[in-house]
């Protein structure tokens, strides 16, 4: 199937089979760039359709049926326990989820995945999801105006975790951290084993620190990431600030300074979200960190993020080389840039396709 993710700007789609030994061959990949929003593209169906059936005809798609993504911010993703002795499991997460949304529950579409269930455990635990039908049903229409034919719709935390029960096994996949950067907000996604762990929104995206340094610098946002894009984040700088060493004086040092705090702040409610894992996993410790999204293409972001929570992990670019292979030179995804964007249209691509999900 083809995974469909609809971006903020960009429409992401990705295709992919499976071969022998735990391997996978991207069949193909596209990624649309659109303006005025997600919402007025929805609200546009000759818009979406023409964008759609152009990426279709000309990047060797096979078919018509699509995994498609629900927005994040149109899912609510919520962590239950409850007792081990319930029977009717169904009626006890219903009855959770009511009270933790707005409204009637009869206007949601409500769905859980297991994230403890051991026997020995006296309570279990599950990430129920519920979003609103008018959504469900809006992107539903629109999708079969374009002409294709919706085998499901999903979530980004069960794409990611497809991900990543992909790539890593053994040790590598104790506990995963997924950071997803977008404009104005990011996830944490932690992934143990084939487990969703966690998941949670923080306030902290790309525009935000555009800002900052807009504002301190007295430029546009668009000269504050062309600033960024050109410097980036130079280990030396790097090294620098963590010593507190105001000596350099190059624009990667500056840049960092202006940004530090909102980094900081990031990294803090990494901190709590790890400790609650911990907790989780018997202190079983952080495997990877993969960074997602626009800010895991800023030069050297990744390695501020690592130095920052006090981490030294592989970054997992060599797993990904021996698990995802080319179909030919059009579908190539280096670890490095495309696979921080399409990372989640390949975790949708991939479904029905990972063994024991």
């Amino acid at each position: 199937m083809i995974g469909l993710d609809i971006g903020v700007e960009c429409i992401h789609m990705c295709q992919i089979r499976p071969l022998e030994h735990g391997q996978y061959a991207i069949i193909a990949k596209q990624s649309i760039p659109f303006s005025g929003g997600r919402q007025a593209l929805l609200a546009s169906p000759k818009v979406l359709k023409k964008l759609i059936t152009g990426a279709l005809r000309g990047n060797n798609f096979k078919g018509r049926k699509v995994v498609a993504l629900m927005p994040w911010e149109q899912v609510k993703i919520i962590l239950l326990t409850y007792k081990a002795s319930v029977s009717d499991v169904d009626s006890e997460v219903l009855k959770m989820v009511s009270n933790r949304i707005e409204g009637d529950i009869e206007d949601y579409v409500i769905d859980y995945i297991p994230v403890r269930s051991s026997p020995s455990d006296e309570e279990h635990m599950v990430v129920a999801t519920a979003a609103h039908q008018d959504n469900v049903s809006a992107l539903l229409n629109a999708l079969v105006a374009c002409g294709l034919e919706v085998d499901s719709l999903d979530i980004a935390p069960t794409a990611l975790r497809r991900i990543v029960s992909t790539l890593y096994s053994g040790e590598a996949a104790d506990n995963v951290l997924l950071i997803s950067t977008y404009f104005e907000e990011s996830y944490l996604t932690i992934v143990s084993g084939r487990r969703l762990l966690f998941n949670q929104s923080v306030n902290f995206g790309e525009n935000i620190l555009l800002d900052r340094i807009s504002d301190e610098l007295d430029v546009s946002r668009d000269e504050a990431r062309e600033l960024i894009i050109r410097h980036g984040f130079e280990k030396q700088a790097v090294s620098a600030l963590l010593r507190n060493d105001g000596s350099s004086g190059d624009i990667s040092a500056t840049l960092l300074e202006i940004i530090k705090p909102c980094f900081l702040e990031l990294v803090e409610e990494i901190r709590r979200v790890l400790i609650f894992t911990a907790s989780e996993t018997h202190g079983v410790p952080v495997s990877r960190v993969c960074l997602l999204g626009n800010i895991a293409n800023w030069p050297g972001a990744r390695t501020l993020v690592l130095s920052l929570m006090e981490y030294d992990v592989p970054d997992g670019q060599h797993e990904f080389a021996m698990i995802f292979k080319d179909e030919n030179e059009n579908t190539r995804i280096p670890w490095a840039g495309l696979f921080s964007e399409l990372s989640i249209a390949m975790g949708l691509a991939l479904r029905g396709l990972v063994p024991n999900e």
